[in-house]
């Protein structure tokens, strides 16, 4: 998704902790609270990663204060969530803001950040659209990273497994498999995605033309066949 070009709007309560002075803007700030909701935890030193100019609005004391404000949460040292005090924010602003996950509720643990960095990397692959998180009951997935190519009209969905070493891991990997491979032939997915088409304005596949792909990221291996990949980083 573009979110360079939204609305201007200001809130006032916001205008000290955006420094004009040194080239900051309310919507950098916006765009802070965007992704900031999007990948649910991000750690102080994402948003440096993120992009170098969130630098001048995300020190550690405006960040305290956006949480004092109520804007933000830190569910523990210098880790944030978007509380729903965002939403109608980013909304006036122009933000597609339905598909956003619901206010994390965790605590921002190890597991949690770590796939936090592997979501802010995903940020960098060409034609980054969004970050969704479906349920689908059996099969609840880390994230479904939508990639968009405007030029050539075309969009490629990748299910993102973030995994970590586990007890019985090899069967775990291997349920999840199976889950996908049902996914694949099932009319949830189809029904979801026409759904969220008509929220990011994409064309509806036909239902047989309807593909995605699966990307395990760790350092596990394995020949799951067409379709699965698996990589230690994303980028």
């Amino acid at each position: 998704m573009n979110i360079e070009y939204k609305k201007v709007i200001k809130v006032d309560e916001l205008a000290h902790l955006v420094p004009t002075k040194a080239g900051a803007t309310f919507s950098q700030l916006w765009q802070v609270f965007y992704y900031t909701r999007m990948l649910k935890y991000v750690s102080y030193r994402h948003y440096g990663l993120i992009k170098k100019s969130f630098n001048k609005i995300c020190t550690y004391r405006k960040l305290e204060e956006l949480c004092h404000l109520g804007y933000l949460h830190s569910p523990q040292h210098e880790v944030y969530t978007a509380s729903n005090k965002v939403l109608p924010i980013l909304k006036e602003a122009g933000y597609v803001t339905e598909l956003l996950p619901d206010e994390p509720k965790g605590k921002g643990n190890v597991n949690e950040i770590h796939n936090s960095d592997e979501f802010v990397n995903a940020l960098k692959l060409p034609h980054f659209h969004s970050l969704l998180y479906p349920n689908f009951g059996y099969l609840i997935p880390d994230a479904l990273l939508v990639l968009q190519d405007i030029e050539n009209k075309k969009y490629k969905l990748t299910f993102l497994e973030i995994e970590a070493k586990k007890p019985d891991w090899n069967n775990y990997i291997e349920k999840k498999r199976s889950n996908y491979l049902q996914l694949a032939h099932d009319m949830t997915f189809y029904n979801y995605w026409t759904k969220i088409c008509s929220v990011l304005n994409l064309n509806v596949p036909d239902q047989k033309a309807l593909k995605f792909s699966v990307c395990f990221i760790g350092t596990i291996k394995k020949d799951f066949g067409k379709g699965f990949t698996f990589v230690e980083h994303i980028w």
